[in-house]
């Protein structure tokens, strides 16, 4: 029995990662272009490789970016870090207005 399912792969080859992820934000509505996209995608940039696998954006409400960490002190080096990453956001990510931050721990 033939699948009927259109596949993303051409003969069984496999695509490559950067296709299968292109794919999966066209079918999800995702732009990159979008700037609360944007923003998700350039994280560990604008974060630093240190706090990166800590601190994690959960929203972006109004004005303030709400994030999330994993302990309270890496919350606590974020918002040390306040400054530097609002700057950040505001000279690559201007229309999104963001003023303030919101810290959350576990």
């Amino acid at each position: 029995m033939k699948d009927k399912k259109p596949r993303l792969c051409k003969e069984g080859e496999p695509l490559e990662g950067r296709k299968v992820l292109d794919f999966v934000l066209r079918s999800l509505d995702i732009r990159t272009d979008n700037p609360k996209a944007a923003i998700g995608f350039e994280w560990q940039k604008i974060i630093g490789n240190r706090l990166y696998p800590h601190v994690k954006i959960v929203e972006i409400k109004g004005t303030t970016l709400v994030l999330r960490a994993d302990h309270p002190s890496w919350a606590q080096i974020a918002l040390m870090q306040q400054k530097k990453i609002l700057a950040l956001i505001t000279k690559k990510y201007p229309s999104l207005g963001i003023k303030s931050i919101q810290m959350l721990s576990s």
